[in-house]
């Protein structure tokens, strides 16, 4: 795992990021699907996939580079897209996560394409975002800048490297479930984790770098 981020660290980002969203009204739980309970000759409905994967999906589209502002909308439109499918859909032994991951990639994917034909913030809206939450306590503001400092770090790899990292550090999955999910060769798994690791530590240790200089330099 990287260096400079440990497991711990990017479970604990995930879960303190939830938190810090639910704390603001803007819980994952909280979404709403769009859609009416689909009631399917199955053993799950389509309601029970999205109240049990929900912050699931959400997650993962920040960690795939969708942004504060655009996150719950993405999120509703992975599950419009998955109740198209659902009819369509077979569970196996990696279980709904992995149909949805597809679906969210694909998601995160136009998302990125999208803002990049039509940019809005010089800075791809971080420092909207920055600013759109203020905690009042340390602890909080701590936290926020982790994360943000993390999301940063993830936004400089590329989407393919990050959806295998995600998917093993944040996610936990193994290298061969990963690969029947992203319907890769598992070499290719192996190599995309270990360049992403490599292009993660390198980004975290330029933006603490830049960080401690400022800090250094003081305000202007």
């Amino acid at each position: 795992m990287s260096s400079s981020y440990g497991r711990l660290t990017w479970v604990g980002a995930a879960e303190r990021l939830e938190h810090e969203h639910a704390r603001e009204g803007v819980s994952p739980d909280a979404l709403e699907s769009g859609v009416k309970s689909a009631v399917v000759p199955r053993e799950v409905s389509f309601r029970d996939v999205y109240d049990a994967h929900v912050s699931f999906v959400w997650r993962n589209l920040r960690r795939l580079g969708v942004t504060d502002r655009d996150v719950d909308d993405k999120c509703q439109e992975v599950f419009v897209v998955a109740h198209r499918r659902w009819k369509d859909f077979v569970c196996r032994s990696h279980g709904p996560r992995a149909w949805l991951f597809q679906i969210v990639l694909r998601v995160a994917s136009e998302a990125r394409r999208h803002r990049r034909r039509h940019p809005v913030d010089p800075d791809g809206g971080l420092a909207q975002e920055r600013e759109s939450i203020e905690p009042p306590q340390a602890v909080a503001l701590a936290n926020k800048e982790a994360l943000a400092q993390l999301d940063r770090a993830l936004s400089t790899i590329e989407i393919g490297r990050r959806a295998v990292l995600v998917l093993h550090e944040i996610e936990e999955m193994s290298a061969p479930t990963i690969a029947r999910i992203l319907d890769l060769p598992l070499n290719t798994v192996y190599s995309r984790l270990r360049v992403a690791r490599l292009e993660l530590d390198v980004a975290l240790a330029r933006f603490a770098e830049g960080e401690a200089l400022r800090q250094k330099e003081g305000p202007r």
